[in-house]
């Protein structure tokens, strides 16, 4: 294939270059020898005319023409593969394709097994790779490696369709035995209570709740900080701390675990679980009919999704 004497394996090639920055890292990833790849950079560069990266000390980086070019082969390359891998129809019954999924911790928890259940069972060849959202999930969109992403309001990308799923809370819950508190927690009770936290420590982002309070103006006393969301119920066990969470997972963990489940005292916003997917996958018929399933089985399981409403919110 020749795109006015640049062939598609040189746009493979650029990819590769402009997302490594490395000669070596780009042949290992494309699977050829260091010398072709040496050379393909070389003919990038007569075509394009200009030296697309350069050597600054002991690395390589990008010249702006470079830097500009990098989203662009992206997403070429990705409308292409959609394109070459097409299929006239999809049949879940006999599809032996692997979906890649990605979803946040939380969601990973309280929706991702029931959508697991529901693809197998309608699709027992099909197989899935479920994953947390990684630090490069706007690369890997863009790229098309991701079949459906389940996140929460405000971290949905604006290049690509969403659609929401369902709705939940912020509550506070608290070993059953701590005596500090009753059935309710009032703001000021809340702000003094030693508290336990969902750290966000990887881009230092805030949870929603969090961001809320701070908007607000108010201050809490952290006394822990976790990993996981899904660490803070156990946390509280025989302690005096509270932990803020999302109502689905706090009523998951309370099943289990001797503790209570209290309103949030302050206003927070709910958060809104949202299924977004890559824009080149729009007309795809495998895609169509995982994210169908995945907004039925929201259905099935929380009722209606909510009105598709635009707005920043912090990190659930």
């Amino acid at each position: 294939m020749h795109l006015q004497r640049l062939d598609l394996n040189l746009l493979i090639a650029l990819d590769a270059l402009l997302t490594e920055q490395s000669v070596t890292k780009a042949a290992q990833r494309t699977h050829v020898s260091q010398p072709a790849m040496s050379g393909a950079l070389t003919r990038l560069r007569e075509h394009f005319q200009d030296e697309l990266m350069v050597r600054v000390g002991r690395s390589m980086v990008l010249t702006p023409f470079g830097a500009g070019l990098m989203p662009q082969v992206t997403e070429l390359l990705a409308r292409v593969t959609a394109v070459v891998t097409s299929r006239p129809g999809f049949d879940p019954a006999t599809t032996d394709r692997t979906f890649t999924i990605t979803a946040s911790e939380y969601l990973l928890t309280v929706f991702a097994p029931l959508v697991t259940a529901k693809i197998l069972a309608a699709a027992p060849g099909a197989s899935l790779n479920i994953q947390l959202r990684s630090h490069d999930h706007e690369q890997r969109m863009a790229m098309g490696h991701i079949d459906a992403a389940l996140g929460v309001g405000g971290l949905t990308l604006p290049q690509h369709p969403c659609t929401p799923l369902f709705v939940d809370e912020y509550v506070c819950v608290a070993c059953k035995d701590n005596q500090d508190i009753g059935e309710t927690l009032s703001l000021a009770q809340f702000l003094a209570a030693p508290q336990a936290m969902r750290a966000m420590s990887r881009d230092n982002s805030l949870t929603l709740e969090d961001a809320w309070l701070q908007q607000q103006g108010y201050v809490r006393k952290v006394a822990l900080l976790v990993p996981s969301f899904d660490t803070l119920p156990r946390m509280v066990i025989g302690s005096r701390m509270i932990a803020p969470m999302q109502r689905r997972l706090a009523e998951m963990s309370a099943a289990a675990l001797p503790i209570r489940i209290l309103p949030h005292p302050a206003a927070v916003p709910p958060l809104v679980a949202m299924l977004q997917w890559p824009m080149f996958r729009e007309e795809d018929p495998g895609s169509q009919w995982l994210r169908e399933l995945i907004v039925d089985t929201a259905r099935e399981a929380f009722g209606e999704p909510p009105a598709l409403t635009h707005g920043a919110q912090a990190k659930a």
